[in-house]
């Protein structure tokens, strides 16, 4: 018997994202080669470039994240000497966080990622295609409790 229609969109699918997360790889390695960190930490960093310093409560908002989830990116990114920590002068129960010399640094490497075989195809989609993917992707990366059983 012959595959039916729905096992092989599962497959084209399945295929497709081995690809698109080959095209990632390269970013990731480098990345990691340099400084030690993926690919996402160095988005955090990017988050934290454009909003400044920030609790990590909200870095994590910011970026999707569980507040234990953004804590553990702040100490990653700390250890690896990428972000300073102070206590809110405001709410000494509040800790903020920035990126640090090393960190912005670092962001040098978004030169990478900007002319990166995976960029230049991204931006190649138009407006519609782009705003699926990302609809997708967002459904994709949504945390589990948002995902309908």
């Amino acid at each position: 018997m012959g595959a039916s229609t729905a096992d092989t969109t599962t497959r084209r699918m399945f295929a497709a994202f081995l690809r698109a997360a080959a095209l990632v790889e390269p970013l990731q390695r480098e990345i990691a080669a340099r400084h030690g960190i993926a690919l996402a930490d160095l988005h955090a960093l990017r988050v934290l470039e454009i909003t400044g310093t920030a609790s990590v409560s909200r870095l994590g908002a910011e970026l999707g994240l569980a507040r234990s989830s953004a804590t553990n990116l702040v100490d990653r990114l700390e250890r690896a000497g990428l972000v300073d920590r102070s206590t809110s002068p405001d709410d000494r129960r509040v800790t903020l966080v920035r990126p640090s010399p090393a960190g912005l640094a670092a962001l040098e490497s978004f030169v990478i990622v900007r002319e990166s075989d995976l960029v230049r195809r991204l931006l190649a989609l138009d407006e519609n295609e782009r705003a699926t993917f990302a609809d997708l992707l967002e459904r994709l990366t949504a945390p589990t409790e948002e995902i309908p059983a």
